[in-house]
This record gives C-alpha cells, sequence and structure tokens, in this order.
C-alpha cells in the first residue's frame, strides 16, 4: 500500500487539534483504497492540554505522536519532520509523498487530494498556494493579506522560483527523492531560520537541490482557528522586514 506521511508542528494546539485531526479520520477513509495517509503529531514541548487531546486518536494506527522534551520552535519541528521521513523513505519504498501542515486547523487536509497527484506527475514540491485561481484567504483582515502578497511578490522578484508564487505557506508535499537530497546536503539539519523564515529556507534549499515545484489553490481559514494570534499586526510588519532581512543570503546562492 501506497503511503502519504504529513508531519503537524504544534505548539499549544490543543483547542484546534481536535477538529484538524477529525478531518485526517475522515480523509484516511476516504483515500484507504487509493493510498494510506499516516498523520505525525509533532508536539513541541507545548504547555496546554495537547497531550491529553491527542491521546485518543492514537488508537488509529495511522495517527502518531513526538513530543520535544524543550521547546525547539518552528525550526525544531521542521528538522523533526525531515528527521522522520527520511527514516521511513530509507525502510520504505511505498512512501510516495511526505508533507507539513500547519497544526492550527487553518489548512484543510482534504487539499491533500489534489496535492498528491502532482508529486505522482514528477513535480518534487507541492505548494497549497495562497495566490492561485480558485484560492482563498478567510478571516484575515485586507491589509494583512495585502502585506502578504506583497512580500510574495517581491520574492519572485529577488529569487524566481519557476512556478512558485507563494514562498511562506507552510502547507506543502515533498517527493521522497528531494527529501533524499535534501538531507544528504544538510545531514544534520536542514533549516536553521526561526518562525515562518524557515519556510523559504527550506524552498530554495529544495530549488537548489534541483527540484520541480508547482502549486495548487487552496482555501487559508484562519476563521477556524481558536485562540489568539500569536502573530500580533505590529509583530507582523516588523518580522517580515526581519524577514527579508534575514534571508538575503538565500537570494545570492547558485
Amino acid at each position: 500500500m501506497h503511503r502519504v506521511i504529513i508531519a503537524l508542528p504544534c505548539y499549544n494546539e490543543g483547542a484546534n487539534l481536535p477538529a484538524l485531526l477529525d478531518q485526517f479520520v475522515s480523509l484516511h477513509k476516504l483515500m484507504k483504497s487509493s493510498y494510506r495517509i499516516e498523520v505525525l503529531v509533532i508536539d513541541d514541548c507545548s504547555k496546554d492540554n495537547t497531550t491529553s487531546v491527542v491521546t485518543p486518536y492514537l488508537e488509529h494506527d495511522f495517527i502518531s505522536y513526538h513530543k520535544h522534551e524543550v521547546n525547539k520552535g518552528l525550526t525544531g519541528g521542521i528538522n523533526t519532520s525531515f528527521e522522520r521521513f527520511f527514516e521511513e523513505i530509507t525502510k520504505d519504498q511505498n512512501i510516495i509523498a511526505c508533507g507539513l501542515m500547519d497544526g492550527d486547523n487553518s489548512h484543510n487536509p482534504m487539499t491533500i487530494m489534489d496535492m498528491v497527484p502532482r508529486i505522482l506527475q514528477g513535480n518534487d514540491v507541492v505548494v497549497a498556494s495562497r495566490y492561485r485561481t480558485g484560492s482563498k484567504i478567510v478571516g484575515v483582515t485586507s491589509i494583512r493579506q495585502i502585506l502578504s502578497l506583497g512580500l510574495a511578490l517581491l520574492f519572485k522578484c529577488l529569487r524566481n522560483i519557476p512556478d512558485v508564487r507563494d514562498y511562506s505557506c507552510g502547507y506543502r508535499l515533498y517527493s521522497p527523492a528531494l527529501i533524499k537530497r535534501v538531507k544528504q546536503n544538510y545531514p544534520t539539519d536542514v533549516v536553521f531560520e526561526k518562525s515562518f523564515a524557515s519556510m523559504v529556507e527550506i524552498l530554495v534549499k529544495c530549488h537548489l537541490a534541483g527540484a520541480i515545484c508547482t502549486e495548487v489553490p487552496f482555501v487559508l481559514r484562519y476563521d477556524l482557528k481558536l485562540g489568539e494570534s500569536k502573530m500580533p499586526f505590529k509583530k507582523t510588519i516588523m518580522g517580515n522586514f526581519k524577514l527579508l532581512l534575514t534571508l538575503r543570503k538565500y537570494w545570492s546562492l547558485t
């Protein structure tokens, strides 16, 4: 049976994980005749009830749980994901794709049904994009959307990755062949940048490893996310400027 492994790096997402994992249970049932969806919850030493929330779902053999002993941030979650992906790919040739999603219920797992065929067509990276025909952003203010789109255009101008418009969205699938190449290039840690800068970093590194990239549209649902935003507006603006300065070194890599 072909396998698709999805990692969910999360921190204090106990309120959001049940709805997200319920969707994965539905997706697993829907796709079980085509491929097996597996979910790895990577808990970054959460201080809330994440462990107790996830535990009942471990009755499903396709859901597993890994908890960091110390908080490592999104960077640590991505590096742990790629370590686990590489371990599984090395053991099993039936894995056809590995992916990352946010653990806050803003990404719909059903989009995976549109993403997997793109991997099977020969693409190495499939991005769930906010900037394709059919995409929609719900629950985000207009000014934040404009800011996000402006940054996306700037990223595109600074380093053009063919067929990619959304450089920072964390919802992606990667081919097993690409994961092997990336881990060969970066055997210890794949990414070093903090916060969502790590998503731009890994995309550029994938591109440098010869990745063929493509995108599918998806609906970003911030209105379904419970709890306060972890990135207030002022901090978002400052973080975006810092991101541009931090990532300058990646634009000049060849």
